[in-house]
């Protein structure tokens, strides 16, 4: 299974998807708050976390050097991953009322 995949079934409610683009994903939303679920994914979707944040023309080093140790850099890969699949799911459904 790929991020996005799991992110399809994980966001069914476009309410959910609403309050983190609003509130944002640090806000702590059910499978996104704790250090060991966010490792998890970490771990399970690292390639595709990778892809979601070069798409949005992010580079890995541009992010490595804002954060002190390893599991936080992770922790907010993790997030900036969801938190763009989240806007992107909002335009999608702004375009789909169009």
């Amino acid at each position: 299974m790929r991020f996005i995949e799991f992110l399809d079934q994980r966001f069914c409610n476009s309410q959910e998807i609403r309050e983190i683009n609003h509130r944002g994903i640090s806000a702590g939303f059910d499978g996104f708050r704790e250090v060991w679920e966010l490792d998890y994914l970490y771990e399970h979707f690292e390639a595709d976390i990778h892809e979601i944040i070069e798409e949005t023309g992010y580079l890995d080093s541009d992010l490595k050097d804002e954060f002190d140790n390893e599991e936080t850099l992770r922790m907010k890969l993790v997030w900036f991953a969801v938190s763009t699949y989240c806007l992107s799911r909002t335009d999608a459904l702004v375009e789909a009322k169009d």
